[in-house]
């Protein structure tokens, strides 16, 4: 007896799968308020979901209405010198128009020197600078010393260090250098035709100011991120092939959502720029939990400031299609 080995088999060994969708809808509101303050951070229960094969969010409602100035951003407080007495002025959190800003500034500055009511600043629509007065009195700004902040959220970055969005004098659009009024004002105001008589000692921002704030936010979820992103303020620096080289972080957010700030609620869908289907490969085995942090590409957690919003997450797994063959009796008496 012989065999013949060398026959050959065709095993098809073909799995078939089915694409099962489930959509997760959150709420900020659903979180666990106990555990999680602040809803720029929050972690989800869901229903198991197993075989993950990949995750889009496609649907976000986000808040309208973001503070440009905020403690935990940092940029609330500067000082200014009169003399040998240093004052320091912190402004009201909140968004700002250019003239809102002006008033809030001059109001504050009053207040706190209390010798007289003679400090003011104006907004220069032409140059998009702010220009502080005093009738009287030489002042000073020193903005090239660190402000401490007593900041609530732990997670939240110092900002000092950075090359922009480092303070409120960063808004205001100075740089990290010191200031003394001076008495030539000759020309600033020609085009609205202010009368500077009285305004003999001022400062006037270097560079035009930055109020209106961001303009997205990136949406991690812990695990399952895909975005790479550069670090934002690295020096250029030149490797041995003599290329700049810039740092990078991969797989930093899950998501990157564009936001209309201060105009109503910002609707965005899959069809309006939430570019972000990650597949995964292997499929992740099974998901019960999500985590989310809502932050701008510096780092800074968005402050909400209690507005509440929405998203909802798809998640896409794998099952088994088997091939079914099923034998249905319709009764004589049933008509379909």
């Amino acid at each position: 007896m012989s065999f013949n080995n060398s026959s050959s088999y065709n095993y098809n060994r073909e799995q078939n799968y089915v694409l099962d969708r489930k959509l997760v809808s959150v709420h900020s509101e659903d979180r666990d308020i106990t555990k999680w303050k602040n809803s720029n951070t929050f972690e989800i229960m869901i229903s198991s979901v197993s075989n993950v094969q990949s995750l889009r969010l496609i649907q976000a409602t986000m808040p309208g209405f973001y503070y440009t100035f905020s403690n935990d951003y940092q940029n609330t407080k500067f000082n200014f010198t009169v003399g040998e007495t240093t004052y320091n002025v912190t402004i009201n959190e909140g968004y700002y128009t250019p003239e809102q800003l002006a008033l809030e500034l001059k109001t504050k500055m009053n207040t706190i020197y209390g010798v007289d009511n003679n400090f003011n600043v104006i907004y220069n629509e032409i140059k998009h600078t702010f220009v502080f007065f005093h009738d009287t009195v030489t002042f000073s700004f020193d903005f090239s010393k660190k402000i401490d902040y007593d900041i609530t959220n732990c997670d939240q970055p110092i900002v000092w260090n950075n090359y922009i969005k480092w303070g409120l004098p960063y808004n205001l659009g100075f740089k990290k250098e010191t200031y003394t009024s001076s008495t030539n004002v000759n020309g600033i105001f020609d085009y609205k035709n202010v009368d500077t008589t009285d305004l003999t000692q001022f400062i006037e921002s270097p560079i035009s100011f930055d109020i209106n704030g961001e303009n997205c936010i990136y949406m991690e979820i812990d695990k399952y991120n895909s975005y790479d992103e550069l670090y934002p303020y690295n020096k250029s620096s030149t490797n041995i092939y003599g290329n700049n080289a810039y740092d990078g972080k991969i797989n930093s957010a899950f998501a990157k959502i564009p936001i209309r700030s201060n105009t109503d609620y910002s609707h965005d869908s899959r069809t309006h720029y939430l570019h972000n289907l990650v597949h995964y490969e292997p499929p992740i085995e099974r998901i019960t939990r999500l985590k989310f942090k809502f932050r701008f590409h510096d780092g800074r957690l968005v402050d909400f400031q209690n507005f509440p919003f929405d998203f909802t997450i798809e998640l896409n797994s794998l099952k088994n299609e088997i091939d079914k063959k099923s034998n249905i009796r319709i009764p004589a008496t049933y008509i379909i």
